[in-house]
């Protein structure tokens, strides 16, 4: 009887060192990628395997797909949303020595500006398949998507092993980043003077917002983009300025309200058109707008200045020309 109970006792024991035997090696199997990921040159932010034979992608984004040889074209990480277009993303596995499994089991998940994933693809891929890519797609028709900070990751069998991020804009021209120089450059830099072309665009930052304004004579109803950017306008019946201010501001709340004022002020330097506007958020990039008369009736020749205040500081600030409407030489000779 002792036997039986003692048989039993070592039997549970042996059976619960294997569980935890096993459970270690789990355990020890989820960590197989290294701490610290490896930045490629084209950006692909790869976290590599412990193992010198693991596998290696490169993510590559692009707008098309070349049908003849199946390769990306024009490849980047800033893409414009526009009408029927699609963003693929092109990973090539690159490894030298694939694993033994009958198949691979791999996910491609688009995350948004909000850290959320919208669209998520398995791709069951075969050591023995004659091609080492695999590719997934989404829209990115404005319609579908809003402007911000993308990003598309790769996972095999569940486990993160490289992504890449992006940017989805409304122009090409949005977010320009500028290298600063060093000092070293600005020491040996000779003096010289240079006669220094007023920008369209204006760009001010305050506290954690940015903002730009672009100037211009309307909005296309269709593609929403500025039509006649300018910093000198001539007055004449029936014309306007609109304001159009991209604005960044990476710590909002949804649904947050935010109160913004232009501010429009004549050649005298008094204001003579305010106006509130209040934004109710859902990105942490956006658009706002609001324009003016420049009839002869309302306006007179001169510089003028538009301010955008949030928080009763100005974030934006831009001078702009208007000049009297001249006739024609040959309506002149007429009268």
């Amino acid at each position: 009887m002792i036997k039986k109970i003692l048989l039993k006792y070592f039997c549970r024991l042996s059976l619960a060192v294997c569980i935890t035997t096993i459970l270690i090696i789990c355990i020890s199997g989820c960590s197989s990628r290294r701490e610290k990921p490896v930045v490629l040159n084209d950006s692909t932010i790869v976290y590599p395997s412990k193992s010198d034979t693991g596998i290696q992608p490169k993510i590559t984004l692009s707008n098309k797909i070349s049908k003849k040889t199946g390769k990306p074209i024009k490849s980047g990480t800033k893409f414009k949303l526009q009408e029927q277009d699609k963003l693929y993303a092109n990973v090539d596995l690159a490894s030298q020595v694939f694993l033994k499994e009958s198949k691979l089991m791999f996910h491609i998940d688009w995350i948004d500006s909000s850290g959320n994933s919208f669209y998520k693809k398995r791709i069951d891929f075969s050591p023995d398949d004659s091609s080492s890519n695999i590719t997934s797609s989404i829209s990115i028709s404005p319609q579908k998507r809003q402007t911000g900070n993308y990003s598309v990751r790769l996972y095999l069998f569940r486990e993160l092993i490289a992504e890449k991020k992006f940017q989805l804009v409304k122009s090409m021209t949005d977010s320009a980043i500028v290298k600063k120089k060093s000092k070293s450059e600005i020491k040996n830099k000779p003096e010289k003077k240079v006669k220094v072309k007023k920008n369209i665009k204006s760009k001010v930052k305050i506290e954690n917002i940015k903002a730009s304004i672009i100037l211009c004579r309307k909005v296309s109803k269709k593609t929403g983009k500025p039509i006649g950017t300018d910093t000198t306008f001539t007055i004449k019946d029936s014309a306007n300025v609109k304001a159009v201010v991209s604005i960044e501001k990476q710590d909002i709340k949804t649904n947050e309200q935010l109160k913004f004022y232009f501010d429009w002020i004549g050649p005298d330097g008094k204001s003579f058109y305010k106006k509130r506007l209040v934004y109710t958020t859902s990105s942490p990039l956006f658009t706002i707008s609001n324009s003016i008369s420049i009839t002869p009736e309302k306006r007179q020749p001169g510089t003028y200045i538009l301010q955008v205040t949030f928080r009763k500081k100005i974030i934006a600030e831009q001078k702009f020309e208007l000049t009297a409407h001249t006739k024609p030489d040959s309506l002149k000779s007429r009268n």
